[in-house]
Formats: C-alpha cells, sequence, structure tokens
C-alpha cells in the first residue's frame, strides 16, 4: 500500500488535535453544567417542600382558627415562640423537613371570640365562640393596621425560610439559616441557594376565602334580621286583625239585639192590633165610643205592624251583613296567619344559616 492509502485509513494530527479540543471543551461544559443542574434540583425541592408546607399550614388554619407558633427547639411541636422551626409535628409534615418559620404573634394565640358575630336579633343572638371567622377579622384587622413582622420590616402574616439541608440535620439546618439575614420572597440569599416564601394578611385572607366567607355570614344575617321584622310586622297584623274578628262579631251581636227588638215590636203591634179588634167587638149592642177608640188604635197598630215589619227586614238586613262581616274578617285574618307562617319560615332558615355559617368557621 502506499502512503496515500495510509494516509486515508487515519487521522492527520490536525484532526486529532481538534477532536481533543472538543473533548477537552465538552468536559469543561459538562463539569460546569452538572453544579448547575443539582442547583436547579435543589431550588425545585425547596420550593416544593415549601409549597407543602405552606398547603399544611392553610389547613391548621382551617381547623384550628389560628396560626400554630414555632417549633424553638426542633422537636416538631409548637411551644409558643413566634420564630424557630416549622412545627412539622403538629403540621402532620415529614421530620426531615427544617423550615425556618416566623408567624405574626396575635395570629398564633385563640383569638377573642367577639371579633366577629352575625348581628341577628336579641333573641336569635348564638352564644360567641372562637373560630375561622374571628382569624378572618383579626387578619383584616391587621392589613388595615399595617402590622409588620419583627425582622422583616413588612406587613406579613406569615414567613418560611429554607434551610438548604435535606434530611435530620438540625444543627446542620441552624448553621446554614442566619435569621438576622433573612431575604425577602421571591429573592435568594447571598449564596442564592435558600427559597423563602411569605403571606401577608391581606393575602392569605383570601386564599381562606375569608371575603366570601364573611360576605354570605353577615348577608344571611341580615337576611334574618330582615325577615324578623317582616315577621314582628305581620304578628302586629295579625294581632289587629284578630281585633278586627272581635269588632265584627261586636257589630253581629248588635245587629242581632236590634232584629230581636225589630221581632219583639212587630209581636207588640200584632197585640196591640188584637186588642183593638177586641175593643172593636166588645159588648152588644155596639158602643160608639169603643167602636171609635177600636178603630183608632187598630190604625195605629196596623201602622206599627208596618214599621215594625220594615225594622225588622232592615235589622235581619244588617244581621246578615254583620255574619259576612264576621266571616270576612276571620278570612283576612287567616290570610294574615298563612302569610305570617311562610315569614317565620325564612326567618328561621336565615338564622339557622347564618348560625350555621358561623359555627362551620372556615370548615366546608
Amino acid at each position: 500500500m502506499t502512503a496515500r492509502h495510509l494516509r486515508q485509513h487515519g487521522f492527520s494530527l490536525v484532526e486529532l488535535a481538534v477532536a481533543l479540543a472538543i473533548a477537552a471543551l465538552l468536559t469543561v461544559l459538562l463539569f460546569n453544567l452538572l453544579p448547575l443542574g443539582n442547583q436547579i434540583l435543589d431550588a425545585e425541592r425547596q420550593q416544593q417542600e415549601l409549597a407543602q408546607a405552606e398547603q399544611a399550614l392553610l389547613g391548621y388554619m382551617r381547623s384550628h382558627g389560628h396560626l400554630p407558633g414555632a417549633d424553638a427547639d426542633g422537636n416538631g411541636r409548637a411551644d409558643g415562640a413566634a420564630s424557630g422551626w416549622l412545627p412539622v409535628a403538629d403540621l402532620g409534615l415529614p421530620s426531615r423537613m427544617r423550615l425556618y418559620y416566623q408567624a405574626q404573634p396575635n395570629l398564633t394565640i385563640t383569638l377573642p371570640d367577639d371579633l366577629f358575630d352575625p348581628v341577628l336579633p336579641p333573641a336569635d343572638q348564638p352564644a360567641p365562640s372562637s373560630n375561622g371567622l374571628d382569624l378572618c377579622m383579626r387578619l383584616l384587622l391587621n392589613q388595615r393596621g399595617n402590622i409588620t413582622m419583627a425582622g422583616l420590616n413588612l406587613p406579613l402574616a406569615y414567613y418560611l425560610g429554607h434551610s438548604g439541608v435535606s434530611g435530620h440535620g438540625r444543627l446542620d439546618s441552624a448553621a446554614q439559616w442566619q435569621p438576622t439575614a433573612q431575604t425577602l420572597p421571591g429573592t435568594a440569599d447571598a449564596a442564592g441557594a435558600l427559597s423563602v416564601i411569605a403571606a401577608g394578611p391581606g393575602e392569605l385572607a383570601a386564599r381562606l376565602s375569608c371575603p366570601d366567607r364573611l360576605a354570605r355570614a353577615q348577608g344571611s344575617a341580615q337576611s334574618a334580621y330582615a325577615a324578623y321584622s317582616a315577621l314582628r310586622m305581620t304578628e302586629f297584623n295579625l294581632e289587629f286583625r284578630s281585633f278586627d274578628i272581635h269588632i265584627a262579631e261586636t257589630i253581629r251581636d248588635q245587629a242581632k239585639v236590634a232584629r230581636d227588638l225589630a221581632i219583639y215590636a212587630l209581636a207588640e203591634s200584632i197585640t196591640n192590633e188584637a186588642i183593638a179588634l177586641t175593643l172593636i167587638a166588645s159588648g152588644w149592642p155596639p158602643d160608639g165610643a169603643s167602636i171609635g177608640a177600636g178603630v183608632k188604635q187598630l190604625a195605629q197598630s196596623i201602622k206599627g205592624i208596618y214599621d215594625a215589619s220594615k225594622s225588622l227586614v232592615e235589622a235581619q238586613g244588617t244581621y246578615d251583613d254583620a255574619l259576612s262581616g264576621v266571616k270576612d274578617a276571620e278570612h283576612r285574618r287567616d290570610l294574615v296567619s298563612t302569610f305570617r307562617d311562610r315569614i317565620k319560615a325564612l326567618h328561621e332558615d336565615a338564622r339557622d344559616t347564618t348560625i350555621g355559617l358561623d359555627r362551620a368557621g372556615l370548615n366546608p
């Protein structure tokens, strides 16, 4: 074989140099990218654990009506501290999670039971009870008061910072995390390795659906109060209708008396007519004076019978009208009573709904 053929089956020095240069470049890139990839994976792990912790905090608040205190000694249990480690045991989180935790002190205690009470009528007002709606009101009051968190000078409800350590190493975590050099949410520490998240009182209230729950409870209370006012007016109307029936019955009784008096007057006129006829027929031969007196009394009796009959007809009509008036008053009373029952049902439903919403707090 010729030297030309040998060169075609091998590498020249230039080609070998280029290949070595490319391999060296790839090696440099690989060693530079591997730490970057580990940092990305570690950042994702930190964000996932922080998000898991945040969901656990939301669940705790819905159940207890306040934020948990911090874990100062690292045993996973809250011990009343305002800052320290996240109490993972109380939150049902893995014990390996080491997260720095700081909460607004007035959100970690059992809140007063009078921060929020839906306004109901005095007879319907339930006994105060501390629940998630009181927490909602405290969050809104904190937001309105612009209460800042110690060390951050920001109006926050809670603050979570990852230690960057994966595992149970509390000492390593404590050494990694520097509370005096806390970073703001969305930024990184000086080494660019630790993730943090936080929530302000307004943001936390929105996550807990506080505006909706407070509006529903208070709106239902206003409906209950409006129904209560309508019920009171309807009950007054019902009392008035009962009085109306009493008046109608009195008119009926008076009309009955007037009818009975007309019947008596008619009977008296008929009796006078009989007396007059007796006077006319008294004695034989007929006595002129007696006949004259009898004729005069007969005429008066006939007129009395006419007047009494007319009065009786009018009295009977008045009595019939009075009977109809009683029935009409009773019918109106029954209509008002039926309406009262409907309004009462609406009031009781709105009242029970309000009390149910208040007792449910942040629970579904």
